[in-house]
């Protein structure tokens, strides 16, 4: 028994009999020889049985099936554990650059298990975990926006931190993590209108004089207060 017969045994078992979904015990009565390797050799850094390695490579409408109709667990314990966190990075240290570029499909695929196994971690309490995902993620969106067709989401910094993080507590077993986030950014994005971009070295239409003329800085620390004449 390998991993690939173990996936090709499952995907058999769930066309033959259709169940309306299926979980560990369901997998454990009906494909024991599938499950015994699983538990025994596909693991988190933690230890536990990685189902989430297993139930994204069954067939797609098979994804759909594991624990559906389960509810996420409410009200968990809140907590910062960086050693759960180190574990993960450490695995995946050399690849972390996936998150800023992605040549191929194995960049693609390793960045969405690395994106997984902190999310699952933040879905425990791990509040550090959670703040591992957002910052890692958000690099990875502006990525997006800078090489895919997101241009409209740039400067929406709130709103894609908002839908990062919703996306951190509602994703389920339902296959890629990372093709969740786009389709989410994708239909929640059609509304959004292109910010408008502008330079200082415009006129303004008010003072006839450039934008970067009318600055006016705070006296003791500096600070920008006011970059851009109104219109």
């Amino acid at each position: 028994m390998n991993f690939n017969q173990t996936i090709k045994n499952l995907n058999r078992s769930l066309a033959k009999k259709k169940p309306l979904f299926f979980n560990h015990s369901w997998i454990k009565n009906r494909v024991r020889k599938s499950y015994n390797y699983i538990i025994e050799n596909i693991k988190t850094e933690s230890g536990c049985t990685d189902w989430d390695q297993v139930i994204r490579c069954l067939e797609h409408d098979y994804q759909k099936l594991w624990l559906k109709g389960i509810k996420p667990q409410k009200n968990i314990n809140q907590y910062e554990d960086c050693t759960e966190v180190d574990a993960i990075i450490n695995k995946y240290q050399k690849k972390l650059y996936t998150f800023l570029v992605q040549a191929d499909k194995e960049d693609k695929k390793t960045c969405d298990e690395i994106s997984i196994r902190l999310v699952r971690t933040a879905q425990k309490g791990n509040l550090l975990a959670r703040q591992k995902a957002k910052d890692f993620i958000k690099q990875l969106v502006d990525y997006w926006i800078d090489n895919r067709n997101f241009q409209h989401w740039r400067g929406y910094d709130d709103l894609i931190e908002k839908n990062i993080d919703q996306c951190i507590r509602c994703y389920r077993y339902s296959g890629s993590f990372l093709v969740y986030l786009y389709r989410t950014l994708e239909y929640s994005g059609r509304a959004l209108r292109p910010l408008e971009a502008f330079s200082l070295d415009e006129n303004s239409s008010i003072t006839e004089k450039t934008k970067i003329e009318s600055v006016v800085k705070d006296s003791e620390t500096g600070e920008i207060l006011i970059y851009r004449s109104r219109r």
